[in-house]
């Protein structure tokens, strides 16, 4: 090593030792642009890529550092770990053998290998991993080894590893993280909080603790709160990709999307290539209406990495966007490889039906749809039998009895309208009419009745959960719910108007939670066709969530649950509900927005007409669609795909329109 080379890495370490990552990762880039080959400060820097969570461009960085240097053991060490974080431990594995291979007596090395086996169900050949890990750091490193003992599934033993190590040092943050990281996996949330503000009050100016305790405060959906933490982390490293990136995204949640996208643009100016960076600058300038410079920033994405499934989607959502044939033979060839990642493999997929339906090709189109929804439906978890019990238990739960027992007390000055139903069934819609309106304030889809139904699922034991909870509440305690919620949505709001909608689709499950705790709310249920229905949601790749639509007859019965317990609401709850069909608003746009306006409340005004000059933000999958007017071109659209809708036609039978 040189002494300039030697003389580099130790005011490196000297930052990431006092946690100064930010700084340690731009003297690395600064080193780099003298010294290109260095290999010591290219390792370093892939380290550093990796602990803040840029795989892309740390497995980049490490395997240019290992071709040239084939015998440095670190990189493999590290492409190890990046493995594992992806949740590939038989590729990580590969990596960390060829790491002990170079270097024997790397204990973190033989500590990741013994997660990496014990993942694979390889349990024997992880003990010994883990016994060299021990006998290669006795003593020295509590901390690797509790970490160690977390990862393999033994929290508790983890748990006694760091309590016996605070007993020396009462400060020792590592410990304390990863006291916080069991008990948040544990869902002991209010003890991850305070362990979490522990560290921040023991370092407060250490960017990363800050940045554990944002994201918990996200996770939480604390949104406001998440936000004031990452401005105080921007403040002390402002060259901090990752920070202005993560306030990005808190900030798109809130609907703050001018400011959003400031932050999104301050990580390019660090980072110019951080696809997830683009790809939410692409959204916020989609929802302001920018289209072609949110098409100029989804295709920046593309360029850096054409393989990239997420940036061709980005482009295929957006209502209207044409591919060309060079596209489509691009896309296409991707997939003929056979090596590409799932997770860029269903986006990739979901864009090419897109284009193949640009282009007439409905066959093909329903091929990709299919196969994309199948890999998809393979990674996420819905549980239809659960998902049946839990809409059985709130009818049995809401009855008209229940009802008629509860008072709540909530300011009726401030009303919440809840926009509901399946989604792609003319929700967004509904609210771009209704928040035209000058005292309407439009906040999207809302994580808040959610939220608070999944509290009242917590504990343990024999507690009672919800829905059967709520019969236990009191007129205070519903009356707390209820302003907590107003409180929660409110921060939403740039402005002070007297009502807001929220338009959570999923929100139809908890009419009956919002009847108790905000008596004097509005409920809209959006409705559409039902086979239109489900093949839009078929043929969309949701961000999030939305579980249920990855498969058709899942689907279909997903469907017959929603027309269920709405059809429930009504009879307890008569009048209460206002429903709205899509074909409706599309055949006399007039005479509904009249019906809307009035069932709100809300005296008629003429911008609600002209919905789609409303220069409001639209954070949603039909963000171009309200911006146009009125059209029907897509009422019959699901039509070109009847032909596969044999069975699932056979279970909408009963919900099916009269012919």
């Amino acid at each position: 090593m040189s002494d300039n080379t030697r003389r580099s890495m130790n005011e490196i370490f000297d930052h990431v030792n006092a946690g100064r990552v930010d700084a340690a990762e731009a003297l690395c880039r600064k080193t780099l642009d003298h010294r290109p080959n260095d290999i010591n400060v290219l390792g370093m820097l892939g380290a550093i890529l990796l602990k803040t969570g840029r795989n892309d461009e740390a497995e980049t960085t490490l395997r240019r550092t290992i071709d040239l240097a084939p015998g440095f053991a670190k990189p493999h060490e590290d492409l190890g770990m990046l493995y594992l974080d992806r949740g590939d431990p038989g590729t990580a594995l590969q990596f960390l053998e060829k790491a002990v291979a170079l270097n024997v007596d790397e204990a973190s090395a033989h500590q990741a290998m013994a997660v990496a086996l014990h993942q694979l169900g390889r349990h024997d050949e992880a003990d010994i991993a883990r016994r060299r890990f021990i006998a290669l750091a006795p003593g020295k490193d509590p901390l690797g080894e509790a970490e160690l003992l977390r990862q393999n599934g033994e929290p508790e033993r983890a748990e006694q590893v760091c309590e016996e190590l605070l007993k020396r040092e009462p400060e020792n943050i590592g410990a304390l993280r990863i006291l916080a990281v069991i008990a948040n996996s544990d869902e002991r949330f209010v003890i991850a909080e305070g362990l979490f503000r522990r560290i921040v009050n023991l370092a407060p100016d250490n960017a990363a603790a800050l940045f554990d305790l944002a994201r918990f405060l996200g996770e939480q959906s604390r949104f406001a709160e998440a936000i004031e933490v990452l401005q105080r982390a921007a403040a002390i490293t402002e060259s901090s990709p990752r920070t202005w990136l993560a306030l990005g995204d808190m900030l798109a949640i809130v609907g703050r999307a001018n400011d959003a996208l400031d932050a999104y643009e301050k990580c390019l100016q660090l980072e110019p290539g951080e696809p997830s960076a683009l790809a939410g600058r692409g959204h916020m300038l989609r929802i302001a209406g920018r289209k072609d410079d949110a098409i100029a920033s989804y295709r920046q994405a593309i360029d850096l990495k054409p393989e990239a499934g997420a940036g061709w989607w980005n482009l295929a959502s957006l209502h209207g966007y044409l591919f060309n044939e060079q596209n489509i033979e691009e896309m296409q060839q991707f997939l003929a490889a056979g090596d590409i990642e799932r997770e860029s493999e269903v986006p990739l997929r979901f864009a090419l039906a897109r284009a193949l339906e640009q282009r007439g090709d409905y066959d093909g189109a329903w091929a990709q749809y299919s196969n994309a929804n199948a890999l998809k439906r393979a990674s996420v978890k819905y549980d239809p039998v659960e998902t049946e019990v839990t809409h059985r238990k709130i009818i049995d739960t809401f009855t008209t009895e229940l009802i008629r027992q509860k008072h709540a007390v909530t300011p009726a000055k401030l009303t919440p309208i809840f926009i509901v139903g399946m989604p792609r069934s003319g929700s967004t819609l509904i609210e771009q009419i209704i928040s035209s309106h000058s005292n309407v304030s439009g906040l999207g889809e809302l994580p808040y009745l959610i939220m608070m139904t999944h509290s009242m699922r917590a504990g343990s034991g024999a507690q009672i959960r919800y829905p059967e909870a709520v019969s236990g509440l009191d007129d205070a305690q519903l009356t707390g719910l209820g302003r907590s919620y107003l409180h929660h949505a409110t921060t939403h709001r740039d402005v002070d108007t007297a009502s807001f909608t929220d338009k959570m689709p999923a929100n139809f499950s908890h009419i009956g939670l919002i009847r108790l705790i905000l008596p004097h709310a509005k409920i809209i249920d959006a409705r559409r066709h039902p086979l239109a229905t489900c093949v839009a949601n078929y043929r969309y790749l949701f961000a999030q969530g939305k579980n249920q639509t990855y498969d058709l007859i899942e689907l279909a019965e997903y469907y017959l649950l929603y027309d269920e317990i709405m059809r429930h609401w009504d009879e307890i709850l008569p009048g209460a509900i206002l429903r709205v069909n899509y074909e409706d608003v599309v055949a006399d746009l007039g005479g509904e927005v009249r019906r809307m306006l009035e069932f709100c409340g809300l005296p008629f005004e003429e911008n609600c007409l002209h919905y789609h000059e409303t220069a409001r933000p639209v954070n949603t999958a039909s963000a171009e669609q309200v911006r146009q007017p009125i059209y029907d071109s897509a009422l019959e659209f699901w039509k070109h795909y009847a032909s596969y809708l044999d069975e699932v036609r056979e279970i909408l039978e009963p919900v099916l329109p009269e012919r």
